[in-house]
């Protein structure tokens, strides 16, 4: 027996062998630092966004507010290949400043305060909100809420048993639970569409647990 043979034990050898011959699929996968896909492979690749419709003169041009846009493939690599989504595009949350619908609102502001991005929070509520006291002018009680996404506790990203209940044609009343930690609060926020948007004009905790 050499000394390999000895230091080593066969199964340890054939571990080691094992491995080496996996390397090269490993590399061709992305080496385990870059997911890629193969174009031809993926159908949903082929998606495209249609091109806008043509209204004729004299007729109500149709609101293109909740219209879902593709996202633009990411750039291809060093070997030739495109980069897959790590995950799919949220349809609750939205990149810009319109907000579909009061669910995406709802969903924008618990994950913004998760993630303590306390301008997108602020930005989700009205010019017109006004504060659940009369201590504080709203204008203050939104610094305090800036103040408390960027340095309280955190929330869960989702909230739980959301209901919306309409109000008119414009306004909606939203209900749901948001959890920080073993505390819950049931909270309700009072929505107004503003042009293509939703924003927040009112809010109160319903109750506490």
């Amino acid at each position: 027996m050499n000394k390999i043979s000895a230091l080593f034990p066969a199964s340890a050898r054939r571990l080691t062998v094992s491995f080496a011959l996996l390397l090269p699929l490993l590399a061709a996968c992305g080496g385990g630092s870059e997911a890629v896909c193969n174009e031809k492979n993926e159908p949903y690749m082929a998606s495209r966004n249609n091109p806008l419709l043509k209204v004729p003169d004299g007729m109500t041009q149709p609101n293109r507010a909740e219209a879902l846009t593709i996202p633009e493939a990411k750039a291809a690599s060093r070997s030739g290949r495109t980069a897959c989504l790590d995950e799919p595009p949220s349809y609750f949350r939205s990149s810009g400043t319109t907000a579909r619908s009061p669910e995406e609102v709802v969903a924008s502001w618990a994950q913004a305060w998760a993630n303590r991005e306390a301008d997108a929070v602020v930005a989700l509520y009205s010019s017109s909100f006004t504060a659940p006291t009369d201590s504080a002018g709203s204008a203050a009680w939104l610094e305090q809420r800036r103040e408390q996404v960027a340095t309280g506790p955190t929330p869960d990203p989702i909230v739980e048993g959301l209901r919306v209940e309409p109000d008119g044609d414009e306004r909606r009343v939203v209900r749901f639970v948001q959890k920080f930690g073993t505390n819950s609060l049931r909270k309700e926020l009072t929505l107004v569409r503003e042009g293509g948007s939703w924003r927040i004009v009112a809010e109160k905790v319903a109750e506490v647990k």
